[in-house]
């Protein structure tokens, strides 16, 4: 597997393990983001995908979505710190997993196969982005980093799904799209053809944001050049828009 990748997984798994852990049981109980859930439904959701994920990355993904179309789950714990532990555990058992395969290795999850190397990126947008939901509970600013190249670039892949899954068609070819994207340590970043008519400018992590369905694009810094782009930034959806969603 590729190395830089699972050690920017581990990274952000790191990141949010340090946020959550001194945190007193009544935080825990806050309400995030997230109608309905608390930091403590947050950290567990990441729990229990990661559980789905070493199904799926050990050859069961029909546990994962069949029969009923949602991943196995289980009771949220009351007390946090088991809440944490499960975690841990579960992220680490499907971290290991990945380390034994090979970047090109076929993991079936959700809409069809996808290779591990995205997935082990799918597995750093969703850690990322509930990361965001807690640090906005706790009252925290999160500091962006250029790991959010993994995110923005599973943002810019995932647009023919994004557009299929919410039964949109686009009003061009996605060929014709260009983002341009500024780093968290002001690299530019682009995806798409240099001479593709219609692009998308502005920081990455606004893209990452938007794509993640953690900004509006109407509070951001984006900036959609053609009615392509324009569609794009109302479709934006970096994970499956089922049971599964971050």
């Amino acid at each position: 597997m590729d190395e830089v990748l699972l050690s920017d997984l581990a990274a952000e798994h790191q990141v949010l393990d340090e946020l959550v852990a001194p945190l007193p049981p009544e935080v825990w109980a806050k309400p995030s983001p997230s109608p309905g859930w608390t930091l403590a439904h947050q950290i567990h959701h990441l729990d229990v995908s990661e559980g789905a994920a070493l199904l799926a990355l050990t050859g069961r993904s029909d546990q994962v979505f069949a029969p009923t179309g949602r991943w196995p789950d289980r009771p949220l714990p009351n007390d946090p710190a088991e809440v944490l532990d499960n975690w841990r555990t579960s992220r680490t058992a499907s971290w290991e997993a990945m380390t034994g395969l090979d970047a090109k290795a076929s993991v079936v999850w959700g809409d069809g196969p996808m290779t591990c190397r995205s997935f082990a990126t799918s597995r750093l947008m969703e850690t990322w982005a509930h990361g965001l939901d807690c640090f906005t509970t706790v009252g925290v600013e999160p500091v962006d980093t250029d790991r959010l190249r993994h995110v923005a670039h599973i943002g810019y892949r995932a647009l023919p799904y994004a557009f299929r899954s919410q039964g949109v068609n686009p009003p061009a070819p996605l060929s014709e799209l260009r983002l341009e994207l500024v780093s968290p340590s002001g690299e530019d970043w682009i995806y798409g053809d240099d001479n593709a008519p219609q692009s998308i400018t502005g920081s990455a992590a606004h893209w990452c944001r938007v794509a993640t369905r953690r900004m509006d694009a109407a509070d951001s810094d984006l900036v959609a050049n053609g009615p392509l782009a324009q569609a794009v930034l109302t479709v934006a959806r970096a994970y499956l828009s089922d049971g599964a969603t971050p």
